[in-house]
């Protein structure tokens, strides 16, 4: 994957600039006002993987004016992080290529040369906070790139500096040696990669037509070889064969006259193919299906904003069901909300982020925060351009993206910067989130929401709330703890207070009880907006209580589930760990519980012990037993029903 861009001299970049874009992490975003330079970004690399002419490179005019041949050339550096065991390393030729890339890496990975200006130093704290979670010896970390009206290998600042290329007493070396030595190294890198590039003026008509170059990325599938496929040479030879014939019985006719080839006299598999592909493809567009109905609308007759929904979609569709590629996808978007109308943004950023779940690489450029508060693994870059035309830049995972405004804060306050951070990314993210769900609420076909805590909820509720995903347009917004449960609720009591607004969608926010309680300040009484707590009353056996419930049992989603399913669940991943595994012995399972919560008899130091589990590689734990928890619920006969869940199906009701 692509983790950051070194640039010089490339439409808005003048002078070398550094932009860090991914912690290691699927998904980019790219966020700052309009000319702050997001989209050169995603220009540049289609420049640098679809080998563009430079005639496409839009050099920035201050450099041209003051002239940019030799050492103040343009170039386009990606930086690569990439597993050791996905680089090609069989062939002959691939192997010399596989052993470069070890040099460089090594070299990247320990290096500490200077430079001037502030890149290579922006490289070096971005490489420690790569280093923290991943390993040099499972990982490259590579850099290689283009430089403008050169057709070698180009390294930046390090480009006289990798002094093992040779062994010269003092590792020095020319040029010509550099570019020998890495000969063939920048195709081998990037004929690892596919890289997608949807600007925002994108034709949606020509681009989703089946022929073209980003559709067969997009399939990883090439149509000339598809169609060879089912063409043998055999074939071929019969209709040359017979093709011949007729040709001699009609110069048996014209008797002084005979046909000649021009440049050939059969015709070949490649003239076959572009023949087919030219008839077949060009007479099929893309058209949307109307609802409820058997007619059609073709793409090119809809909205700016509809259109924009069906190329995303397209992507979305064509990835989701082809999940063995031979390429590495990169997708680069350019403003995916453009022309949208706000109630399909989160929808619209939910696929993108399903995308790079799916390990493809998603780069976009973005006005529309609402996804930063949605987002578990990605990372966001802000563009920041001041008014001598100087570019900063602010690269935080959005992971925790609330505790980099609050650092940011800090950072303003000791270095006694006045005024506000250049944008309040918190405030603006939830204003967004906030107007999309709330806009998504009073449509025709209104949206319905729980918003929950983390990730293992959302696996859970997509497995139990299936029905009302497909038939209701339920969706599950998972936002990082209770504290941003608690905030989005605050939040949402504004518009719900507001009566102009016939609102059909409902929205569930839900929390579990943790051993430090927390209640909502303010709650009010509406038949769309409800919010809610698990936790365990044992004199009813229920779960789901008001939020301000006079009920305290520690309760999680985790005691919240078929208490069979559980047990099995926790059985299969004590394979691997004996103290979880001492935990579940026969005389302990309760058979007649209902809910998992009550599934075990366990003294207090073995809940901690469970518990602590749970909590293990940072709640990743709790992401492998939901998993697990479903795949065995899938595949069982039996399942009771649990009370809380068909208590929230009866609200979406």
């Amino acid at each position: 994957m692509i983790i950051s861009l070194i640039i010089r001299h490339y439409k808005i970049y003048k002078g070398v600039n550094y932009l860090p874009l991914s912690d290691g992490t699927k998904f980019s975003s790219i966020l700052g006002e309009n000319g702050a330079g997001k989209s050169s970004i995603l220009e540049s690399f289609d420049c640098f993987f679809n080998k563009r002419p430079f005639t496409d490179w839009s050099i920035n005019y201050e450099a041209k004016s003051e002239g940019i041949s030799g050492n103040n050339s343009p170039y386009i550096l990606p930086i690569f992080l990439i597993p050791k065991n996905k680089l090609r390393n069989s062939l002959k030729a691939d192997i010399e290529q596989y052993k470069k890339a070890e040099n460089l890496s090594d070299f990247l990975w320990s290096t500490n040369e200077k430079a001037k200006g502030a890149s290579l130093e922006a490289f070096y704290e971005h490489r420690k906070k790569i280093k923290e979670k991943f390993s040099p010896d499972e990982y490259f970390l590579l850099l290689v790139g283009r430089k403008y009206k050169s057709s070698g290998c180009f390294f930046g600042s390090y480009q006289k500096k990798l002094s093992f290329i040779n062994d010269k007493p003092h590792k020095e070396y020319e040029e010509t040696e550099l570019q020998e030595y890495f000969n063939g190294f920048y195709e081998y890198i990037i004929s690892h990669y596919s890289y997608l590039y949807i600007p925002v003026e994108t034709d949606v008509q020509t681009y989703t037509k089946l022929e073209t170059q980003d559709m067969q990325k997009l399939m990883d599938k090439n149509v000339q070889s598809e169609i060879e496929k089912a063409i043998t040479q055999k074939t071929i030879n019969q209709i040359n064969g017979h093709l011949d014939k007729f040709v001699k019985d009609i110069e048996s006719v014209l008797e002084t006259y005979t046909y000649k080839g021009k440049y050939k006299n059969n015709l070949t598999m490649p003239d076959l193919v572009s023949k087919i592909i030219e008839s077949y493809f060009s007479i099929k567009e893309l058209n949307k299906k109307i609802p409820g109905s058997t007619k059609t609308i073709s793409v090119n007759e809809l909205s700016s904003g509809e259109k924009r929904k069906a190329l995303i979609g397209l992507a979305y569709s064509f990835l989701k069901k082809n999940l063995d590629r031979d390429s590495n996808l990169i997708i680069a978007i350019d403003e995916p909300e453009s022309s949208l109308h706000i109630s399909n943004c989160y929808e619209q950023f939910e696929k993108l982020i399903e995308i790079a779940r799916e390990n493809h690489q998603i780069l976009i450029t973005t006005h529309w925060y609402g996804f930063l508060p949605i987002v578990t693994e990605g990372t966001a870059t802000s563009i920041n351009k001041n008014s001598d035309n100087k570019i900063t830049t602010d690269f935080f995972s959005l992971s925790n993206f609330r505790e980099f405004i609050k650092q940011e804060k800090e950072r303003h306050k000791k270095a006694k910067i006045r005024g506000p951070l250049s944008i309040d990314y918190r405030i603006k993210s939830y204003n967004d989130l906030i107007q999309s769900i709330t806009i998504s609420l009073i449509q025709e076909e209104p949206y319905n929401w729980i918003i929950c805590e983390g990730s293992s909820e959302k696996i859970y509720f997509e497995y139990y709330f299936k029905k009302e995903i497909q038939e209701q347009k339920l969706r599950i917004l998972p936002v990082g703890g209770y504290e941003e449960v608690m905030k989005i609720y605050n939040y949402l009591l504004g518009p719900f207070k507001d009566t102009d607004y016939d609102k059909k969608g409902k929205i569930i926010c839900l929390i579990d009880t943790d051993a430090n309680r927390v209640d909502a300040e303010t709650v009010i009484n509406n038949k769309n907006l409800y919010f809610k707590r698990l936790v365990f009353n044992k004199n009813d056996n229920t779960i789901l209580h008001k939020i301000n419930s006079d009920l305290t049992t520690e309760t999680t989603i985790e005691d919240s589930l078929d208490s069979t399913h559980y047990i099995e669940a926790l059985k299969h991943l004590s394979n691997d760990n004996e103290e979880l595994k001492r935990l579940i012995k026969p005389e302990s399972i309760r058979e007649e519980s209902i809910y998992s919560k009550n599934a075990l008899d366990l003294k207090d130091s073995e809940k901690d012990i469970l518990k602590a589990f749970f909590n293990k590689n940072y709640g990743n734990n709790k992401i492998v037993f939901a998993e697990k928890y479903i795949e065995i619920t899938e595949n069982s006969d039996i399942n009771k029903t649990l009370g809380w869940i068909e208590e929230i199906k009866d609200i979406i009701k």
